[in-house]
């Protein structure tokens, strides 16, 4: 009885050893606030988009301040550690180098985004940066907005692909009016 009782504990330490040595899965929420705004992105579609010329990112913007913010194309961009710009290409472009709008739309996660909570609560915006032409509806371009206080957006949006996707970027949010201070997001994609 002794000798199984080893054996058995023998095998659940090289059982728990195995389990430990498997890698985390990979963050797919980032958060980022600071007293005007707050701002999430949902990666998982990018996870499965890194080797595409430009990379989809679900995006929530909430405006936590007083005024209204306006956000457009130009209000929202990544950078690199050596501060390049990765900006979001016209629709015109997107289409012409990015065949898997169609695909994306149905993967889409918006997973972690309060967004039901907006719109039960008649504070989601409209915003459709980049259509889905193949939808029954909501198949025009809508990338300018005004978010008034505790209103938000959430839209998938598309980037230039950062060059090295192995160090980490940012997201970041720079209304043309309203906030004092922009908010950059941290996100890592390993």
């Amino acid at each position: 009885m002794l000798r199984f009782l080893g054996l058995l504990c023998a095998v659940g330490v090289a059982v728990g050893s195995l389990l430990a040595q498997e890698p985390a899965p990979p963050q797919i929420l980032f958060i980022a606030e600071n007293e005007f705004g707050k701002v999430w992105a949902n990666t998982s579609l990018t996870l499965q988009r890194k080797n595409e010329s430009y990379l989809p990112i679900v995006v929530a913007v909430e405006n936590k301040g007083v005024k209204p913010i306006s956000l457009d194309r130009s209000s929202i961009w990544l950078t690199d550690l050596d501060g390049i710009v990765y900006v979001m290409p016209t629709v015109k472009e997107q289409r012409k180098n990015y065949s898997r709008t169609v695909i994306d739309y149905r993967m889409v996660s918006y997973a972690g985004i309060p967004w039901e909570g907006w719109r039960w609560n008649r504070r989601l915006e409209p915003a459709n940066f980049f259509p889905n032409l193949r939808a029954s509806s909501g198949n025009t371009t809508k990338d300018r907005m005004t978010l008034r206080q505790r209103h938000a957006i959430v839209d998938l949006l598309y980037f230039e692909r950062p060059r090295d996707l192995n160090r980490p970027f940012f997201l970041e949010i720079h209304p043309e009016k309203g906030w004092e201070i922009p908010i950059r997001l941290r996100i890592v994609l390993n």
